[in-house]
């Protein structure tokens, strides 16, 4: 048993002070290369913007409506008035508590997720440095998170992901803490970061799974079935609270799909989507889709191999890890594996569901450090090779993290323009984003003050056209109401049904829309407002 640490001294001490302020240094660094100051006002990015603006939808009608927690609401009226959540809704509860005492600013919940996110990075760091890994070892993990392209575009966004693996990520480094310390405090800490983790995230499960693990292993005495130390010297306390967090955890997400009912619409998904209810056709599609779009997202080609190649190497040492890493990567593996699984219908466009998988790359980095550098093998991270592989990697993977991210968000970028690891593919499929965007929903972004002086209230229920997602196009304008995509407006008897739910004016945000023969419908119930660029309002015939 080591003596404990307190957590002022897990980030100062035999040097590391200077170790974290070069890492805080290289985090300022990349804020700056990844173009994160130019697009820090930015609205939400178009690339999974439906996601993104039902968490902003959420976190704007708790300050506009008053700050009920257990009764968040979106811009979508469905048959509850926009009630409908799933996961625990503190992140938009606190950017709107934020927002109040700031004043409503969406970049507040873009830096608060990016702050959360960097703390989970110092945390993996300075754990590292203690488990004996070299400095440069250390920061060539962090660096491969730092500068995954999914984890640079979604960590400095609206989406609950990130946040979620964050803190994820803290709870396992609070639980190796424990096992190693055997102080009771961390285990806590653990406890509480795990909790709040599956309750933002229900996938970011995997620490709260462990520490249930061990726990019971002690608990129950199965120490010398398993093999394991043992950790509680009181047994009682720890056991109460971690039924108490079991309990809360059932009871929120029962509490959500009550809540929901049958309103929701679809709008979250409170159940797995599994490879075995799809036709075969589909499972290839998606495979393929998983392959060659979604895990070069995840991580850049070249790293997904070392990822994998440090998995084999981990295996092949695998007697060489303690009990706590044995059981923790294997855990992992098994985790990666059935998560892609249980939820492979998603896998053909929806990167963000891959966010959690990143506690395998976590947990095997750690397990790498601890064979490494408690097995005489260290040599192999003291040669000049490794340290220049080290800023190779770091200097290419930094590039084409920044790349990937500007051409998600900025248009006609200089770097995506010269960088050679970009596709024309990808940077047509950019383009072509951006222009459509531009020519649809962009001036959305800006019409609620000319809403507003058309006398149109954020509670008169519009139909906005063209829009496939719930929330994009409502919480753009700030606006109650519903949406219809451009397949079903086809369908004039369902756009008729649809007007008669209370619907006052109708937006209309892309032009090709009125050549619809059902726009018919539109212009037989309600006469033209306003227009601002190409974006039509119609209000309802008196």
């Amino acid at each position: 048993m080591t003596k404990e640490i307190s957590f002022k001294k897990i980030f100062s001490g035999n040097g590391k002070r200077s170790m974290n302020l070069f890492l805080l240094a290289f985090v300022i660094l990349l804020f700056f290369v990844n173009a994160y100051n130019l697009t820090l006002l930015n609205r939400s990015s178009i690339t999974h913007q439906w996601r993104q603006n039902d968490c902003l939808s959420i976190t704007k009608n708790y300050y506009e409506e008053g700050m009920d927690f257990f009764h968040p609401k979106i811009h979508f009226q469905a048959n509850k008035d926009g009630s409908a959540v799933s996961e625990f809704p503190i992140l938009n509860y606190t950017v709107a508590c934020l927002w109040k005492i700031f004043g409503e600013h969406e970049f507040i919940y873009k830096l608060l997720e990016y702050f959360i996110f960097i703390l989970s990075i110092f945390f993996l760091f300075n754990l590292l440095l203690r488990s004996k890994a070299s400095f440069l070892f250390s920061f060539f993990c962090v660096s491969f998170f730092l500068t995954s392209p999914m984890l640079v575009y979604y960590s400095f966004n609206f989406i609950a992901d990130v946040p979620a693996l964050s803190l994820a990520i803290i709870g396992f480094c609070l639980l190796y803490s424990f096992y190693e310390t055997r102080f009771v405090k961390y285990f806590y800490w653990c406890l509480f970061v795990s909790t709040l983790a599956v309750l933002i995230k229900a996938s970011a499960v995997m620490p709260f799974a462990l520490l249930l693990f061990f726990s019971v292993i002690d608990v129950f005495n199965l120490n010398k079935f398993f093999k394991t130390e043992k950790l509680f010297t009181k047994k009682i306390l720890p056991l109460s609270f971690i039924l108490l967090a079991v309990i809360l955890i059932v009871s929120w997400y029962k509490y959500a799909v009550y809540y929901n009912g049958d309103s929701s619409n679809g709008v979250f998904l409170l159940t797995v989507l599994p490879i075995w209810e799809m036709p075969e056709a589909a499972i290839i599609y998606n495979f393929q889709a998983l392959c060659n779009i979604l895990f070069p997202i995840f991580l850049s080609k070249p790293m997904f191999f070392l990822f994998f190649s440090a998995v084999i190497f981990v295996y092949a040492n695998f007697k060489k890890l303690n009990v706590f890493l044995k059981y923790s990567f294997v855990f992992a593996t098994l985790f990666f594996v059935f998560y892609v699984l249980f939820f492979f219908q998603v896998f053909t466009v929806h990167d963000y569901y891959l966010n959690n998988l990143m506690i395998f790359p976590v947990i095997t980095c750690l397990s790498v450090g601890y064979i490494v550098f408690n097995n005489e093998l260290k040599i192999v991270t003291d040669n000049r090779f490794f340290k220049a592989f080290v800023i190779v990697v770091v200097i290419l993977n930094s590039l084409y993290s920044a790349a990937f991210f500007r051409l998600r968000t900025i248009k006609d970028d200089k770097l995506c323009a010269w960088y050679p690891f970009l596709s024309k593919e990808e940077k047509g499929l950019a383009d072509f984003l951006t222009w459509s965007y531009g020519n649809s929903t962009k001036p959305l972004e800006t019409i609620t003050p000319a809403l507003r002086k058309a006398g149109i209230d954020r509670a008169d229920r519009v139909l906005s056209i063209p829009d496939e997602s719930f929330d994009i196009t409502l919480y753009l304008m700030d606006q109650k109401g519903l949406t219809l995509s451009a397949p079903r407006f086809a369908d004039s008897t369902l756009v008729k049904s649809v007007l008669e739910k209370n619907i006052k004016y109708v937006v209309v945000s892309n032009p090709t829309i009125k050549n619809d023969p059902s726009f018919k419908v539109i212009t037989d119930n309600f006469s033209f407002l306003l227009k601002k660029e190409h974006v039509e309002v119609y209000k309802r015939k008196e």
